[in-house]
């Protein structure tokens, strides 16, 4: 037995024997957890941590989190004792103290004291957020403003980028729930966000106010170039809604399925053509997926095009992003884990397929659409938009989670160290 199956496993002894045989403390599990980060009784972490087990890691959560999570609040004094850091925030965005139940603690004190005491605050600050990890980056219609999500969706932040790129407003719009997007529109006002249960609407003039659309299925998102019909997918369904309204104008069940064997349960990610009148869809299941293309008429009815089948079914690539090029020719999608695939709009044909290793990966074409940029957990590949062969790379700032593009602000890319502008 490993360290970790019997700390997982409760099995006191068993810890006392392997930390008495040397058992390594900072190894990690598959999930990149230490022994204690998946301990889940107070005495066996009493034990790691005495025995000098890392109190500062790096994953999702900390181990001082964790403890003040499961109530063991002696426990995380001891982690204090052995110099946890305070001032580290999870995925979430939250400090350890912000998990305390309300009122009066001597435990919040005490981490604000060593806040205080390097300079440090316990408020999420324009410093901060300029250097931090930025998830999604959408771009404001005629304004050099753009919008980036933190913590999982749960913290908005609004930058300038003329004349420099800076963070000038953080809003907190969730409080340890997913909060996926938000999409937006090349000409619109709005923005949508999809929450566990609905959809939320918010608008770039007043981005604190929220509208809900109840009755709307929550999923993947995409808005119109116009703003007027917003696509929502997920678990082998489609609709087509007005924003506005909330009614639901088009879906996928009204289509002929005589022909068509329908969309993925585990992704369906839309996207609309520069025009609005095509969607294209990144569907997954079962380890295999294909793009599926539908015309969209005005009033949002749907038509089935075609679909473009995964070559080698069962090869365990999923769906990710899908985007038009901008003069609507070319539909390029990234298939987890390692490529990106071209397909031409007009007849479902293959244009090309690029080999790159990486977890993650965005899209984002050049204004004259001869240059696409793939965004990865390594930096930016350079693409030549219409073959397919590596142009060159950006490695300067890290992970690359998302990419805009609009004529006013250039691209911009969302990455593990802040919003940066692109210059490929």
């Amino acid at each position: 037995m490993d360290l970790h199956s019997a700390v997982a496993g409760n099995d006191t002894d068993a810890v006392r024997a392997l930390l008495a045989s040397g058992a390594a403390l900072s190894v990690t599990d598959a999930a990149g957890n230490t022994p204690l980060e998946v301990a889940r009784d107070p005495d066996i972490a009493r034990l790691l941590i005495s025995a000098g087990a890392p109190v500062r890691t790096n994953g999702e959560t900390t181990p001082l989190h964790q403890a003040i999570e499961h109530g063991w609040m002696d426990v995380a004094e001891m982690l204090l004792e052995r110099g946890a850091d305070p001032g580290s925030r999870d995925g979430f965005g939250d400090l350890p103290q912000d998990l305390l139940p309300d009122g009066p603690s001597l435990l919040r004190e005490k981490m604000g004291r060593r806040l205080r005491y390097h300079g440090r605050s316990a408020h999420l600050g324009l410093d901060e957020v300029a250097s931090g990890p930025q998830q999604t980056v959408v771009l404001r219609p005629r304004r050099a403003e753009a919008l980036t999500s933190m913590y999982r969706g749960t913290v908005l932040v609004r930058w300038e980028v003329e004349p420099r790129i800076r963070p000038v407003e953080i809003m907190r719009i969730a409080s340890r729930t997913d909060l996926p997007g938000p999409a937006a529109s090349v000409n619109g006002s709005m923005l949508a966000f999809a929450t566990p249960r609905n959809v939320q609407i918010r608008q770039w003039a007043a981005m604190r106010m929220v509208r809900e659309l109840p009755d709307v299925p929550t999923g993947a998102l995409a808005l119109s170039p116009d703003g007027r019909h917003l696509a929502v997918g997920g678990n082998q369904r489609l609709w087509i809604v007005d924003p506005v309204s909330a009614a639901v104008l088009g879906k996928d069940q009204e289509l002929d399925h005589t022909d068509w064997e329908g969309l993925g349960d585990s992704r369906v990610t839309p996207t609309f053509s520069p025009d609005g009148r095509t969607l294209a869809v990144g569907n997954s299941m079962r380890g295999s997926w294909w793009l599926t293309v539908l015309d969209v008429a005005e009033d949002g009815h749907l038509r089935h095009r075609y679909d473009r089948r995964d070559p080698q079914p069962w090869s365990s690539e999923v769906s990710g992003e899908v985007r038009f090029s901008p003069d609507g020719e070319l539909i390029v999608m990234w298939v987890h884990p390692n490529a990106v695939i071209a397909t031409r709009t007009a007849t479902g044909e293959p244009a090309w397929r690029h080999e790159i290793e990486s977890r993650t990966g965005s899209l984002c074409f050049s204004s004259d659409g001869r240059t696409l940029a793939v965004g990865t957990e390594s930096g930016v590949s350079w693409l030549d938009a219409q073959s397919g062969r590596p142009r060159g790379r950006e490695t300067t700032f890290g992970s690359v989670h998302d990419l805009a593009y609009a004529d006013h602000c250039g691209m911009l890319a969302a990455t593990s160290t802040g919003l940066h502008r692109l210059m490929g």
